[in-house]
């Protein structure tokens, strides 16, 4: 059953991006596969909300999924997060929530509510003393810079105090390296990154300006890699991946189109040779926000940027 959220309208501000949901189900298992790199970060958080839930008397986490889509992130962090769960999937797209998974087995999720809304109706999720956990995945490359500064708020403005972590995994960075290398590489690259910060998108920016956003609000933030590495058995979402490369490329700039089918020919014909190697660069952000009291943390350096 999906609701929809009571602050949210028809012609919000905030705007909607809809995903395909065959997409988002083609990519989860290498999601999944990156996100264990990333373990040390878990640990540490999962160590957070024992505390907190210790300190604050509460029996259960609230957790809430930011642009959850098909479930994904639910189903890779209930049953590792050690600790009880009541879980909001928040979406845009009703038919995204609709086929999104149950809790986990093995997992401690005592409650999942599926809401649809957008970014805008997160602070009133958010409002009232509860533990919670602000989580998302593959997310921020799609936000405004006001959008990332509402996320912000959320996670680390005045109203969030001590009680409110985050997690938000598999943010890409624009670090693609494929092998072996081809001579469109670098145009196919510019092309699509630009694309990816259209109309004030973050795009590759996103988790360093998030970061920095976090760090100002008196926030320690912990960043790991979690980059998909993906090889021979990995061959229908590479064929996806590629292929969506080239089109978007050739949407950000029309003169390419000969230059980028040439270039996917090529590649397709290394694919289907067991030639090709594609490494695709994602970050995972974990925010602690530090105690009532305590002095702002020292900010650490924001990502490496992007390389073609």
């Amino acid at each position: 059953m999906v609701r929809r959220s009571a602050g949210s309208q028809d012609g919000d501000p905030l705007v909607t991006r809809p995903v395909p949901a065959d997409w988002l189900e083609q990519r989860r298992r290498a999601d999944h596969l990156a996100r264990e790199k990333a373990s040390g970060l878990l640990e540490e958080l999962t160590q957070r909300l024992r505390d907190l839930l210790a300190e604050h008397n509460e029996d259960a986490v609230s957790v809430i999924d930011v642009g959850a889509g098909t479930g994904s992130n639910q189903a890779w962090l209930a049953p590792r997060l050690a600790v009880p769960q009541r879980w909001t999937l928040l979406d845009h797209d009703a038919d995204l929530l609709e086929v999104a998974s149950q809790a986990p087995a093995g997992s401690e999720v005592e409650q999942t509510t599926r809401v649809l809304g957008t970014l805008e109706d997160l602070p009133g999720l958010t409002e009232g003393p509860e533990v919670r956990l602000v989580t998302c995945s593959a997310l921020l490359d799609l936000l405004t810079l006001a959008e990332a500064e509402v996320l912000a708020d959320v996670i680390a403005g005045p109203q969030a105090g001590a009680r409110v972590t985050a997690l938000l995994s598999l943010s890409v960075t624009g670090a693609v390296e494929i092998h072996p290398a081809h001579e469109h590489d670098a145009t196919i690259t510019a092309a699509f990154d630009a694309h990816q910060r259209r109309d004030h998108l973050l795009g590759p920016d996103a988790v360093g300006i998030l970061a920095d956003l976090l760090r100002q609000r008196r926030t320690e933030v912990h960043l790991s890699p979690t980059d998909w590495t993906l090889g021979d058995d990995d061959a229908a979402l590479i064929t996806r991946y590629l292929s969506d490369r080239a089109d978007v490329a050739v949407e950000s700039d029309p003169t390419l189109s000969d230059i980028a089918a040439t270039w996917l020919n090529t590649r397709q014909q290394q694919l289907s040779r067991g030639e090709l190697e594609v490494s695709v660069g994602h970050i995972d952000l974990l925010a602690l926000p530090a105690p009532s009291g305590e002095p702002a943390p020292t900010a650490e350096p924001s990502p490496a940027a992007p390389i073609g």
